[in-house]
């Protein structure tokens, strides 16, 4: 019911992940940040806990992959689950259990972790891939955004669409980008205006002003 890509930007070692969904409040579960650890999208049946305990263990010292299996480990419907992220250094690792809804499935690289469940196709995660991958000197937040619209493009969800939201995380303990769009008939379009107005002078103004 949901697809998601989660970035990394090698250079600011910024975290992203941006997220859309035919369901209502997308953004209050299923992304997970924390600067200079990774980031992490728990989606399908989603489950919070993943995400929180996946980076708990990562800020612990344990890799991706390592912090991501032990918090799978301990859930008993792990095979309804999907999981997927990225450390600071841009290690991927993802999960798609066998009982999530068809289409279902993830792709992964450096500094990049794609994934779907109740998708119109594997075609949905290959034209957000395009994006990611011919869009590199964009900020990380257009980069986001424009993936989820191809994705979009392409079909999307199966069911249609009503929330999405779009984050990313820079050296600060709290987000830097923080667009949620919770129940709109077009969420794409409403988190492109968001993202706008995130863009105007006297919002970075106003960022700028925050201490470091």
């Amino acid at each position: 019911m949901t697809f998601s890509i989660v970035l990394c930007d090698p250079k600011s070692k910024t975290l992203g992940v941006a997220v859309a969904t035919c369901h209502f409040a997308v953004g209050a579960l299923v992304p997970h940040l924390k600067s200079g650890i990774g980031a992490i999208a728990t989606q399908a049946a989603t489950n919070p806990y993943l995400g929180l305990k996946g980076l708990e263990k990562m800020a612990s010292g344990y890799s991706l992959k390592d912090s991501l299996l032990a918090a799978l480990k301990e859930d008993p419907a792990k095979d309804s689950r999907q999981l997927h992220g990225l450390d600071v250094l841009g290690n991927a690792w993802a999960w798609t259990g066998k009982d999530t809804v068809e289409w279902s499935g993830h792709k992964c690289g450096k500094n990049f972790s794609l994934a779907g469940n109740m998708l119109v196709g594997e075609q949905v995660l290959e034209a957000c891939f395009e994006v990611i991958k011919s869009k590199k000197d964009e900020p990380i937040e257009e980069r986001l955004l424009r993936a989820l619209k191809a994705g979009e493009d392409v079909g999307g969800d199966v069911r249609g669409r009503q929330s999405a939201a779009l984050l990313t995380i820079k050296n600060q303990p709290f987000p830097f980008c923080h667009l949620r769009v919770d129940d709109n008939k077009d969420p794409l379009s409403e988190l492109e205006h968001l993202l706008k107005e995130f863009r105007r002078p006297y919002y970075q103004e106003f960022l700028d002003a925050i201490p470091n």
